[in-house]
């Protein structure tokens, strides 16, 4: 038995110097350029029946860099990039909400010159419900206003470009006491900003815990919430939405 186990160990040992004389018949020589997979890197022999390496090491990942950004629709792509072989990599990067530079220039005064404005609500207290419906339209010069509460409707223009612009400035004021960046945070399912704590609402002298705002491509679209507050000794509950449209394009008709 033991000299089978020695044949055996013999002719292991022959055919591995074998395959050593076979794999370095030649001196071999390292590409400059480097050599890599998924995870790792190294200069290959450039004869093309070799298939030693050299300075065989696992990637060196750097901290990556946003090369597309997230958006509400599409995810974003980081990518890594080895230091040592420049390798790249990718991977996918959620859509977190706007930056407050983001934020702040959404709701930047020249964004509103042209846009506009409608807002819908249903107020409800003592028994009665008052439905209300407010449509404004902006341009750099002048605005078009028109009102319907309780079947009644009024619309008019705004007879000069300071009228208009005062209306427009009111409106503004509104909406950003409504909308103060750091009490926002994004929901990824519902794709809208939700208040995390209560928001004032100047214009009924209250506030409301349920705000929530949409935006569509950078700009404001939607903001909704209820508020209950007391008039005369009466509660009411109102329940609102505002949407803002035709950035740019507006054309004041009804």
């Amino acid at each position: 038995m033991k000299k089978v186990l020695s044949v055996i160990l013999a002719v292991s040992m022959l055919l591995a110097m074998g395959v050593m004389l076979v794999s370095c018949a030649h001196k071999c020589e390292f590409s400059a350029e480097w050599s890599s997979d998924n995870t790792s890197h190294w200069h290959a022999c450039t004869s093309e029946e070799c298939t030693l390496v050299a300075d065989k090491a696992d990637h060196t990942w750097d901290a990556g860099v946003i090369t597309t950004k997230a958006t509400q629709d599409a995810d974003g792509v980081k990518t890594f990039t080895c230091s040592v072989c420049a390798k790249t990599k990718t991977e996918s990067v959620p859509f977190t909400g706007f930056t407050e530079e983001e934020w702040n220039a959404a709701f930047a005064d020249a964004v509103f010159e042209n846009f506009a404005y409608r807002e819908v609500a249903t107020t409800k207290g003592s028994g009665v419900t008052v439905d209300s419906d407010a449509t404004y339209k902006f341009t750099k010069e002048t605005a078009w206003v028109k009102m319907v509460m309780a079947g009644q409707s009024n619309e008019s223009y705004a007879p000069s470009k300071a009228d208009a612009d005062e209306l427009r400035e009111q409106l503004l004021d509104s909406i950003k006491d409504m909308t103060p960046y750091e009490k926002f945070a994004y929901d990824a399912a519902s794709k809208t900003y939700k208040a995390t704590s209560a928001i004032r609402i100047e214009t009924l002298d209250t506030s409301a815990s349920d705000v929530a705002l949409t935006f569509d491509d950078g700009k404001l679209a939607k903001i909704t919430f209820t508020a209950s507050f007391t008039q005369s000794g009466i509660a009411f509950t109102v329940t609102e939405s505002i949407t803002l449209s035709e950035y740019g394009t507006v054309v004041l008709n009804p």
